[in-house]
């Protein structure tokens, strides 16, 4: 008998039984309209998440004591791996990754229940009761399927250790932040739900959603973001997002989430989109359980997925589930779903706001039918035709920069309408910033179609944030007699969802820049050297001085073997970069790539050997690509942006200023 093991399965189980209870109670409580079962519901929800707790905690503490009588511990830990990559190994297989997005489920749902239900009095129980069915999906899942806690037929001696591609710092941090994003979609999902189960399609649930959203929004995208940084750090083919189907599985639900967030203020301020709102959190939350599905399925080959098991086909019923409840909810309570204002001009910033959202769903489409176009394929034709990088780079780049077009419209656009005057006042700066860069684009030689409209794009976010960042501060400068830069840092303060959002956006712009560089002009060299000969690589003169082995002697690594090379231009010494491969005692034909990276604030370059033979002939492969420090930095920017937004409230002497300053918006 093995304690833990017995701990771990039990509690799941008690929590498959306390989410059991939280839907009856939740159901009963409505109907009876029984305060006590309605309390016992939000409790059962709160011991599932501690129970959760608990499975978790025993799974962590098996891996850390190398408990090889439990499977899962056998097939991703050893005793040699040091204890962060213990850890990090309960969520790299299919049985600890559905525990671990489990467990970060019931910790949203709890924290919701503690703050929000006791707020949404006419949609508590709807709000449990689907909770505690999202819970019992997962739970079921966990129990019956998949289950981390599994023993081994004939207890090893040692594990087989972590999937050479997972040996690495990035894996700490990129799967907690993904899988959280992607759970944390339940939260406004269950309130969508509880909005039309309720009949409260007014801006009750909106409000509340916000913030849940806005969470979820900037989880995800850190997790996206993180895992383009991993990509490119080691994977070694010198990019960082390849259109997977699972790196597309993970984006899906940010687009429809990052349209709801930019849908609800125009729900908030003017009464519309009442039936859009909804359709965007529930399809957020259906793509999440889709990609839950893809990676566990095998229906789509990817480097990231598990292998096919008997959960994949799980998965497909419940996004199944899912997509036909949102629809006979959304149709039962469509008749009620009317604007409550007409919509008034296409020169308004609920006009932008819309255009915007509708472009990214049609990048959402576009993504998802591009991942299942192999299936469909092969369906009909019974032939599996892959689609590749290029089908997405030529139609989802196209939207990306009317995108950003529309991002930077929106940003000056007023509310309701505009005289022609107040449009061409606000338009001014914006256009005339960006026609000047477009010409300065042209005059040092960007001459590719795609790059100038995608930069002009940015260019042109950039000068309307910067625009309205300018009238808020005149404004606060001309009440408070504040220096600009004074005035300047009191707008977050003042207005932080508004000011916080812009940053966001600037976020983005820098993104765009970096991305569109490093995809267009990017450089690449292969060359086979012998030590002591050297080739040129951009610009720069690479001299291989021979091959290097080390012995580590963690985390499954027998040897690390470095290329050792040195980079130099116009004859001066730029440094020694060593690229490499790493080789596991358990893994003899998964050797890893070690990237080099020497970089700059204008372009990395980024070195990677693809093999060598007895003789010390080695291929290198050198990739230069431009600007590429600014995606990270435009990650930052982004990021900072969205925690200024998540701000709940303002000051009490931003409030005092508000009263006293007039509104940025208005025409200057």
């Amino acid at each position: 008998m093995n304690l833990t093991a017995t701990i771990g399965a039990a509690a799941l189980l008690i929590a498959l039984a306390a989410s059991t209870v939280a839907v009856v109670a939740s159901i009963y409580g409505q109907h009876a309209h029984s305060r006590l079962a309605l309390m016992a519901g939000r409790r059962a929800i709160l011991a599932a998440s501690a129970l959760t707790t608990v499975a978790i905690v025993a799974l962590g503490y098996a891996l850390l004591t190398n408990d090889f009588g439990i499977a899962h511990v056998a097939s991703v830990s050893s005793e040699g791996m040091q204890a962060r990559m213990k850890w990090a190994s309960l969520y790299s297989g299919q049985p600890g990754s559905l525990l671990f997005w489990t467990w970060s489920m019931s910790m949203f749902m709890a924290a919701f229940v503690l703050i929000t239900v006791p707020k949404i009095p006419w949609g508590a129980p709807h709000a449990i009761g689907t909770l505690g069915a999202t819970l019992i999906a997962f739970l079921i899942a966990l129990v019956f399927f998949a289950s981390p806690f599994r023993l081994s037929p004939v207890t090893p001696e040692d594990g087989i250790g972590l999937n050479p591609l997972l040996v690495d710092p990035g894996m700490l941090i990129h799967p907690p932040f993904l899988l959280t994003g992607l759970v944390s979609t339940s939260i406004p999902f269950a309130l969508g739900a509880a909005a039309l189960m309720s009949g409260r399609l007014d801006q009750a649930w909106i409000r509340h959603a916000r913030g849940w959203a806005l969470a979820s929004f900037l989880i995800l995208s850190v997790g996206n973001f993180l895992g383009g940084w991993w990509a490119y750090t080691v994977l070694g083919w010198g990019g960082y997002w390849g259109w997977d189907p699972v790196e597309n599985s993970a984006i899906l639900p940010l687009l429809p989430m990052t349209a709801f967030l930019h849908a609800l203020v125009v729900q908030e301020r003017r009464g519309m989109l009442k039936l859009w709102n909804l359709v965007l959190v529930l399809a957020a939350f259906a793509l999440a359980v889709f990609g839950t599905f893809n990676v566990r399925s095998g229906l789509v080959a990817s480097v990231h997925s598990f292998a096919q098991s008997e959960v994949g086909p799980y998965f497909l019923v419940l996004v199944g589930i899912t997509v036909l409840v949102s629809v006979v909810l959304l149709v039962w309570r469509l008749p009620r779903m009317h604007a409550e204002v007409e919509f008034e001009s296409l020169a308004s910033r609920e006009a932008g706001l819309i255009m915007n959202t509708y472009v990214m769903i049609a990048m959402a489409l576009v993504i998802l039918g591009g991942t299942l176009f192999p299936v469909f394929s092969e369906l009909v034709q019974n032939v599996r035709i892959t689609v590749g990088p290029p089908f997405f780079n030529d139609v989802v780049g196209p939207l990306l920069i009317v995108l950003l077009f529309l991002t930077a419209a929106g940003t000056v656009l007023p509310w309701r309408k505009a005289a022609s005057g107040t449009l061409a006042r606000r338009f001014l700066f914006p256009a005339a910033v960006t026609l000047v860069a477009v010409m300065g684009l042209i005059a040092i030689g960007v001459r590719d179609a795609f790059a100038l409209a995608g930069l002009a794009g940015a260019v042109a976010i950039l000068a309307a944030t910067a625009r309205e960042y300018a009238t808020g501060a005149r404004a606060l400068r001309a009440a408070r007699g504040a220096p600009w830069p004074v005035a300047f840092g009191a707008l977050f303060n003042r207005d932080p969802r508004k000011y916080g959002g812009y940053l966001v956006h600037i976020g983005v712009a820098v993104m765009a820049i970096a991305v569109i560089a490093s995809t267009v002009y990017q450089e690449q060299t292969r060359a086979l050297v012998r030590p002591g000969e050297s080739f040129e690589a951009s610009g720069y003169t690479m001299t291989f001085e021979g091959l290097e082995g080390r012995s580590p002697g963690v985390n499954g690594i027998e040897v690390e073997i470095v290329a050792v090379v040195r980079v130099e231009r116009d004859g001066r010494l730029i440094g020694f970069m060593e690229p490499g491969r790493r080789f596991f005692a358990n893994f003899p034909d998964q050797p890893a790539a070690m990237v080099a990276v020497e970089g700059n604030l204008r372009r990395d370059l980024y070195l990677f050997v693809q093999g060598w033979d007895a003789e010390q002939l080695t291929e290198i492969q050198a990739f230069m690509n431009p600007l590429i420090i600014w995606l990270w930095i435009g990650g930052g920017i982004f990021a900072a942006g969205g925690l200024l937004a998540f701000a709940p409230f303002k000051s009490r002497r931003a409030i005092e200023v508000d009263e006293a300053a007039p509104a940025s918006g208005q025409p200057a």
